[in-house]
């Protein structure tokens, strides 16, 4: 079972391939002149970003237990029309260059957690979310749940400048997450003892006490 240093060497992996793939969406939209353009051409741009962080993740799998006879699967890429969605989305807000770049680093950590949830299914096992300690409440009280995940939706779920990863828990093992996680369970506990159980309602009272 990693520790949770090592947990955060892989999430910094991740977050360098965002940063490569942040500085080349950056490059594209300086170099042109009309938004359609970026719209076409951004699928072509981050789709390396996103098959490299979905590989990375898979073998970050495989490594957690390299004795283990199970052969990882890359979770299947977004479709392109997906991407110039997300890119057509992004360059209609008020700044669409910051809305593109968080847009991209969004695909790039959902791939990873994608292909973490992908074989945590396969296997059998269940996943914890890992959060930084400047994790937004949503992602705070996900990660408080520790290793509780097999395929709820809202554990892999995202949103722009998002930096979770998902990290699986073998049968026999034990995650550990950050120090900073106790404070987020007794967040939680007192959202929940002072607006009941609904998890938005939680979320928002905690985003209300920041």
């Amino acid at each position: 079972m990693p520790s949770p240093a090592e947990v955060a060497n892989f999430q910094g992996l991740i977050l360098k391939l965002g940063v490569i793939a942040t500085t080349r969406v950056a490059t594209l939209f300086g170099n042109v002149s009309d938004y359609q353009t970026v719209k076409d051409a951004y699928p072509a741009t981050v789709d390396p970003y996103i098959a490299a962080s979905s590989t990375l993740s898979a073998q970050w799998y495989d490594q957690l237990d390299p004795n283990a006879a199970f052969a990882t699967e890359i979770a299947p890429p977004p479709p392109p029309t997906l991407l110039e969605t997300s890119a057509g989305w992004a360059l209609g807000q008020l700044d669409p260059l910051g809305s593109l770049l968080g847009s991209t680093e969004r695909h790039i950590f959902k791939a990873s957690r994608d292909t973490v949830a992908l074989n945590a299914k396969r296997e059998g096992v269940k996943y914890a979310r890992y959060a930084s300690a400047n994790a937004c409440p949503w992602c705070r009280v996900l990660a408080t749940r520790e290793a509780a995940y097999h395929t709820a939706d809202n554990a892999v779920k995202g949103h722009d400048n998002c930096h979770c990863i998902a990290v699986p828990v073998r049968r026999g093992d034990s995650y550990t997450p950050p120090d900073y996680v106790a404070a987020w369970t007794k967040e939680y506990q007192d959202a929940r003892d002072a607006v009941g159980g609904k998890l938005n309602d939680i979320v928002n009272h905690m985003r209300r006490n920041n």
